[in-house]
């Protein structure tokens, strides 16, 4: 099961990242041009197709942004909690808790719900020839194997999923995240300044188009999108996967360091091995207690537990550099996750279809 999830799931995200490391230190490309690139025009593009054209009902929707919330929210006060009664110092504790909780749902998390559970997969390792139990044999009799799940559900589409996950995490990440960053290091810069950018970001005016686009398409089976918007916003959704890969490794590519182990550790443990395990845990509580809105199990619930995993979001490094935090352990805990996550991921990846089937 492995020898297909490295070549066909990690393979592809580590060849795309080590092609913009490459084209970083051999052209010195512009990381701000990238960025912007990847925020202005290429993300607001995949929230559009995959949102307007999603899959998942309207309770699934807002099931993923609530355990999205609730995830951050438990997290975040336990490593906040711990890090007050060690009387860790204010900087290196806003940096630990923003490494911890926002992760990199977007140029990782992105990529690699895409690829792991791309749209109409149902059961199996993707092209290992594993199909899942209510396959057909090929001889117009079904096979007796039962499946692990008795209520497997719709297609898999990761990509629609993770979007609702970006969202959140963007959101979280430009006022939650901007609320701890300004705590290590208060100015008066902070607070209008940034909610000015959050109100500039084009990706949640676009996410309020698509939901209004899926309505309206859901509203009469003969209603269609005029194809001078979907064709465009198709082609720029699928370039958001490979130019945010790139853009990824150019960043990493810029800033490579030996980092200081102690709170480096603490987050390598708590962002790429508790996360996932915080993750399911929340799942399976609110699947037991049978609330619909909130029971996602076992999809999405099982592409939530991989993107759980995902390394520290590069997000939390700007907001350090904006405020005057620990700009370099934040700098670490990006750098060091995401290579450590070339470990873990594949192993969590096993662990989820191994169980799920």
């Amino acid at each position: 099961m492995i020898t297909p999830i490295l070549l066909d799931v990690l393979a592809p995200i580590l060849v795309m990242m080590g092609a913009g490391a490459l084209l970083r230190w051999r052209f010195h490309i512009d990381l701000g041009t990238l960025s912007k690139l990847n925020i202005y025009l290429l993300a607001p593009a995949f929230v559009f197709d995959k949102v307007s054209t999603s899959t998942l009902s309207w309770e699934e929707m807002g099931g993923v942004v609530t355990i999205s919330l609730v995830q951050v929210a438990t997290l975040g006060l336990l490593v906040w909690g711990v890090g007050v009664a060690l009387k860790v110092k204010r900087q290196t504790l806003a940096a630990v808790v923003m490494a911890v909780i926002f992760y990199n749902s977007g140029n990782y998390g992105l990529p690699l719900a895409e690829l792991a559970y791309p749209k109409g997969s149902r059961f199996g390792v993707q092209g290992s020839g594993v199909t899942d139990g209510n396959a057909s044999t090929g001889t117009g009799v079904s096979s007796s194997r039962e499946p692990r799940t008795p209520n497997p559900g719709p297609s898999k589409d990761g990509g629609a999923v993770q979007a609702f996950v970006l969202m959140t995490q963007n959101v979280l990440g430009y006022t939650l995240g901007l609320a701890i960053a300004g705590f290590a290091h208060p100015s008066e810069k902070g607070s209008l300044k940034n909610l000015w950018r959050i109100m500039r970001l084009p990706v949640l005016p676009m996410l309020v188009v698509a939901l209004a686009a899926r309505w309206w398409l859901q509203q009469d089976p003969s209603h269609a999108l005029p194809l001078a918007i979907t064709k465009p916003a198709g082609y720029l959704s699928a370039a958001l996967v490979p130019v945010a890969l790139a853009t990824l490794g150019a960043q990493l590519a810029s800033n490579p360091r030996w980092p200081r182990w102690r709170p480096v550790s603490l987050v390598l443990v708590l962002r790429l091995l508790f996360g996932p395990i915080q993750m399911a845990l929340l799942l399976w509580g609110f699947h037991l207690l049978g609330w619909r809105a909130v029971d996602l199990w076992p999809w999405p619930a099982e592409l939530l537990i991989l993107t759980a995993a995902v390394p520290t979001a590069v997000t939390t490094m700007l907001l350090t550099l904006e405020l005057e935090g620990d700009t370099d352990l934040a700098a670490d805990c990006v750098f060091w996750t995401t290579v450590l996550s070339c470990v873990t991921i594949p192993l969590w990846l096993v662990l989820l279809r191994a169980y799920f089937g």
